[in-house]
């Protein structure tokens, strides 16, 4: 299994928004497409959001990342206005 954690660091003032569009439009579209949201923090001091998503593997997150797009796209989603910077970092379990 492969987890990706994201962490995106919000505009200022923005945090509330934004977790409003995560519950609203991006959590529904992750259950659309069956990838499973592990976990979410909000670090609000440094205006962070954290979150963790899994993978059975490499070619289930290149597949399943198309298949979100589409979704995105097909809803009309916009993603990203609150977000000012993104991290992005796979990491395989240590223990399968």
């Amino acid at each position: 299994m492969i987890s990706q954690i994201r962490i995106y660091t919000i505009n200022k003032g923005e945090m509330d928004n934004f977790l409003k569009h995560f519950k609203e439009d991006i959590i529904p579209l992750h259950e659309k497409i069956g990838v499973p949201i592990a976990g979410a923090w909000v670090n609000r001091p440094q205006n962070e959001f954290i979150w963790v998503r899994t993978y059975k593997d490499k070619a289930e997150i290149e597949a399943k990342t198309k298949e979100f797009q589409a979704a995105v796209a097909a809803a009309g989603v916009k993603l990203g206005g609150n977000v000012a910077k993104m991290e992005v970092r796979d990491a395989e379990s240590a223990f399968a």
